[in-house]
């Protein structure tokens, strides 16, 4: 019976491990040419900015359900929130 739910809990683990690992590797894959464009900082800030804007998009996600759920209304959409994006850095041209 302990082995049973020690295996259980393992494999929600490695589940949830493979999906975190799944989630990172869309987004670097999604923004793998944006490294040319801009610096490796501004990569990373970017990356941490997208995963506070889906946090924060969560959130008010689960606050609008909540309040439609108390009030006995249909839910309202809830657009993606934009924080920050980073500007495009010119090319410099040989003269």
């Amino acid at each position: 019976m302990l082995e049973g739910l020690i295996s259980l809990i393992m494999a929600v683990v490695q589940a949830v491990a493979s999906i975190l690992s799944i989630i990172f590797e869309f987004i670097v894959g999604f923004f793998i040419g944006a490294t040319q464009t801009i610096s490796f900082v501004d990569l990373i800030a970017l990356l941490i900015v997208f995963l506070c804007e889906l946090i924060f998009w969560f959130i008010l996600w689960c606050v609008e359900l909540i309040v439609s759920i108390y009030q006995l209304r249909k839910p309202k959409f809830i657009k993606k929130p934009v924080l920050w994006r980073p500007t495009l850095k010119d090319k410099k041209t040989k003269s």
